[in-house]
């Protein structure tokens, strides 16, 4: 019953001090050794947070799963199920009744819960000022930190500095001579980052010093005549190979690539002898970005057609059919190897024909390469009529079909209006006659 928590006379012989340093630790291992007792103290410090005094109550339902023995016993309360809820004044009552009363209830909250006592407001001040001594100590490595974060609060970093200082402003310290000394030539993520720090995996983009470097990079970028150009056409992962692509840092050269046919490129006014003999020989291949970087001009080895075909078996039969015919295989989504491929084709009369599956995601694709391109971008065989066609079969989801509220173009118009009705997908392979018919036609014209 309640008389064990009833205060002890104290001993002088022990001491005070001595006998309020064993006390305190004998509360504080009573209170958080007990479930029950944890919940109560956590709400207590939670209501203080709101009310900056311990007053409220504590719900009955937060002790479902626990053993609520000694809070009864702590409490005095012999009929637990005529009680809704624990008021926190009864509570300190109590404790100010039992022996541990000359330990600071407060000593106690704060060590069982593991956080201050402190209101929201005090919370909300002292962030602040955290957070302002960190923009400090960033903006003296380097300004442009201050004016990012500034502008957009990082609690992750934050974090990090209150955690572990040293580290976090190394890190900046490392961004910093990295933005200083961005390379001139083409290189390799790990060998700049190896260059800067001594560690190929400092910038990995599964670290914050590589996401800070990636942000950094990204706010030079934004103001670069290149991100309007770009801006809404690359998905996340081809927006960063765009980036960082920007500043002569390459992340994957390799097995970045998109499917070429028929295609000569230039470095300057000269023909590259790869790119042409492949050309000459009716030879498809995969060009990786690496082979896309120093490039000036691609053009057609014949002609002044492009046909980019989405669909990769599809591309295989059309390639059959017309060996030598100018032809990129997108592969669904555009990866950075396609845009830097369609970045490089001049605008001298050279026209670009795109062909899809009739789904939401191809449909979207065309929307964008005609918001990029306009009239330099030819659809083909993606009417109402191919639709139908096609024999539309495959249901497509309605988190699928939300896709196709965000294609613009008029030319889509009446396709979208029809799929988002029917709600089924079609496929190239149902058009395939149709397909080599028009692209026929289109070569004989």
């Amino acid at each position: 019953m309640k008389m064990i928590f009833l205060k002890m006379p104290v001993r002088k012989v022990l001491g005070v001090d001595k006998l309020d340093e064993k006390l305190k630790e004998e509360a504080i291992r009573y209170f958080a050794g007990k479930p029950v007792m944890v919940i109560c103290i956590k709400q207590i410090h939670k209501k203080y947070e709101s009310f900056g005094r311990f007053t409220g109550t504590i719900s009955k339902s937060l002790f479902k799963k626990v053993d609520t023995e000694p809070l009864l016993t702590f409490m005095g309360l012999a009929q637990w199920e005529k009680t809704k809820s624990i008021k926190i004044s009864d509570f300190l009552r109590n404790y100010e009744q039992s022996k541990f009363e000359p330990i600071p209830f407060e000593l106690v909250v704060e060590s069982v819960s593991g956080k201050q006592l402190k209101t929201k407001q005090e919370l909300a001040e002292d962030a602040e000022t955290e957070y302002g001594s960190f923009l400090v100590e960033i903006g003296e490595i380097y300004p442009l930190f201050r004016m990012v974060f500034s502008r957009n609060r990082n609690t992750a970093y934050l974090g990090w500095f209150l955690k572990e200082p040293t580290a976090c402003l190394a890190a900046f310290r490392n961004v910093a001579e990295a933005l200083r000394n961005l390379p001139q030539e083409y290189t390799k993520l790990p060998v700049f980052a190896h260059r800067i720090t001594g560690n190929p995996h400092a910038f990995d983009s599964s670290g914050l010093t590589g996401q800070l470097l990636f942000t950094m990079l990204y706010q030079q970028y934004a103001e670069a005549e290149s991100a309007q150009a770009m801006n809404g056409f690359l998905s996340k992962a081809e927006l960063e190979n765009e980036i960082y692509g920007l500043f002569k840092i390459i992340k994957d050269d390799i097995m970045n690539f998109t499917a070429v046919n028929g295609l000569i490129a230039y470095r300057g006014k000269e023909p590259i002898a790869m790119w042409q003999d492949a050309c000459l020989d009716r030879i498809p291949w995969n060009v990786p970005v690496r082979q896309l970087l120093d490039i000036s001009w691609i053009r057609p080895g014949k002609g002044k057609q492009i046909f980019l075909i989405e669909n990769s078996g599809v591309y295989s039969i059309l390639l059959d059919a017309f060996p030598d015919c100018p032809m990129v295989c997108t592969n669904g989504q555009f990866r950075y190897a396609v845009w830097l491929l369609l970045e490089r084709i001049p605008d001298d009369g050279i026209t670009l024909y795109y062909s899809s599956d009739f789904d939401p995601e191809g449909l979207l694709m065309a929307d964008t390469l005609k918001r990029r391109y306009g009239e330099k971008l030819q659809l083909l065989g993606m009417t109402i009529d191919h639709y139908s066609a096609s024999k539309p079969a495959a249901e497509i989801d309605e988190k699928r079909m939300q896709k196709l509220k965000r294609i613009q173009s008029g030319e889509l118009r009446g396709l979208t209006d029809l799929m988002a009705e029917k709600k089924f997908a079609g496929y190239q392979e149902g058009i395939l006659e149709e397909l080599l018919d028009e692209i026929r036609l289109l070569r004989e014209g």
